[in-house]
């Protein structure tokens, strides 16, 4: 599993550049927490080769609810994630 967090100045790199890198590597899950939006993205069922690998599966979850992580046997509690105020949303995922 990978996770990444997202900041104003990471947004593409962490949706979209590391998103093909770890399907293309096979990573069974790769959670993005994202601060910006107040959401997590859960993409599982890596497939594909190079840059156009990417996950067959994806899952957005609003902070404040678990992200339920099947690949560990657990559920991430988002209750006490903190977002960014005053940085601009964006269009991801």
């Amino acid at each position: 599993m990978a996770v990444e967090v997202v900041s104003e100045s990471s947004v593409h790199q962490d949706y979209v550049v590391e998103r093909s890198v770890y399907a293309a590597g096979g990573i069974a899950a790769h959670l993005v927490i994202d601060p910006v939006m107040a959401q997590c993205v859960l993409l599982t069922k890596p497939e594909g080769q190079g840059e156009d690998a990417d996950y067959r599966s994806r899952e957005i979850v609003k902070f404040g609810d678990r992200v339920p992580l099947e690949a560990l046997g657990i559920e991430l509690d988002t209750g006490d994630f903190g977002t960014f105020h005053g940085v601009r949303a964006h269009r991801c995922p």
